[in-house]
């Protein structure tokens, strides 16, 4: 009965998204396509069984523009609302459409995938028109915002700080790499202390950034001291160090403060 039931309600479900206008697409976590309406075979110009099982990314008109959608995602928290793209049909021909998308969790909060629909474009009318530029406006702020989220200073001669704060990508870590190989070539600091307790990492592609980065800075002279590295960074970047012992990493700031300062020649004594 249970079957039986669960299939009932399989089919009312699979009826109401083929019955949608929009395009609909869900894939699993290694981006392959799990779920397609009838809309989406009409919009690629597939039959299903050309979309089933194939990557996400040969859908979009290119691979940039595939990790742009997927970018925005990433920096929208998990979702996406009528972000701007290319898809390619079958017969070659490029189709605008406004993608509105989520990442799909599990119980315990592990990504599974996505789900994201995808309409045709037409011209934002007057009132929609208002609303684009206004959120356009906030995106700029925000992206402004964030690369200043990530401010480097000299705290002491020789020691400098790094605070990364909000959601860390390989996009925004370049950003803050260069800002931050840019210090220490212009300040000539001996440790850089580069807090990552702040930071939203979910990407592992950041460790393998990460780990250039500490290198990069060691051949300009200085050393890394981490605080605040989390569990799931710290194992995507364990086999990409070939010398751990060099990496000095705290779990929190306190601790990786003093470590720096005495590096640096300093040490702190409490008070009797």
């Amino acid at each position: 009965m249970e079957k039986q039931l669960s299939t009932h309600h399989g089919g009312h479900l699979e009826a109401l998204l083929n019955g949608c206008p929009d395009a609909i697409l869900a894939i699993n976590a290694e981006g392959i396509i799990k779920f397609a309406n009838k809309e989406a075979c009409k919009l690629t110009e597939r039959e299903m069984n050309e979309l089933i099982g194939e990557s996400i990314v040969e859908v979009y008109e290119t691979l940039e523009a595939a990790k742009e959608t997927n970018r925005r995602l990433y920096e929208g928290g998990g979702t996406v609302h009528d972000h701007e793209s290319k898809i390619k049909t079958k017969s070659g021909k490029r189709v605008l459409v406004r993608i509105s998308a989520s990442h799909l969790k599990d119980s315990a909060g592990k990504y599974i995938g996505g789900v994201g629909y995808f309409a045709r474009y037409r011209p934002w009318g007057g009132a929609e028109a208002e609303v684009k530029a206004r959120v356009d406006e906030l995106e700029a702020k925000l992206d402004k915002w964030k690369a200043q989220a990530a401010p480097v200073f000299e705290l002491y001669p020789g020691l400098s700080v790094m605070a990364v704060v909000g959601h860390l990508d390989v996009d925004r870590f370049e950003d803050i790499t260069k800002n931050l190989l840019d210090h220490v070539g212009g300040i000539k600091t001996r440790v850089i202390l580069l807090d990552l307790s702040p930071a939203v990492v979910d990407d592992n592609e950041v460790a393998s950034e990460l780990t250039k980065t500490i290198r990069t800075v060691r051949l300009l002279g200085a050393s890394c001291v981490i605080a605040g590295m989390q569990t799931g960074l710290a194992r995507a970047m364990e086999p990409l160090m070939a010398d751990l012992s060099s990496v000095k990493s705290f779990s929190c700031m306190e601790l990786a403060l003093e470590e720096a300062l005495k590096m640096i020649g300093y040490e702190i004594h409490k008070k009797a």
